[in-house]
């Protein structure tokens, strides 16, 4: 059965915080992007900031706009920083 979570988008310029409630299966994501509301093809990056599980409650920090395979290669950049790959042997 799929788990409600709010998220919690901060800090994209000419956006306020907003929350928005989805259906996902399993934990927040670690990196989203997102269509900028109104904005044509404008994308938004967003990393996981922070989780309540609580509450379900996943926080994201904005850190990237523009066009879809920029923003998304950004986000696979700081999520390999975060994540980095097992040692082969």
């Amino acid at each position: 059965m799929p788990t409600q979570w709010v998220h919690q988008f901060r800090n994209c310029p000419s956006t306020g915080d907003m929350e928005v409630l989805v259906e996902e299966t399993g934990p927040p994501r670690q990196v989203l992007a997102r269509a900028r509301e109104g904005a044509g093809a404008l994308v938004d990056g967003y990393v996981l900031q922070s989780i309540d599980a609580q509450s379900r409650t996943a926080l994201y920090t904005w850190v990237g706009s523009g066009e879809l395979r920029a923003v998304t290669e950004h986000l696979l950049e700081l999520l390999a920083e975060g994540c980095p790959r097992e040692a082969t042997p």
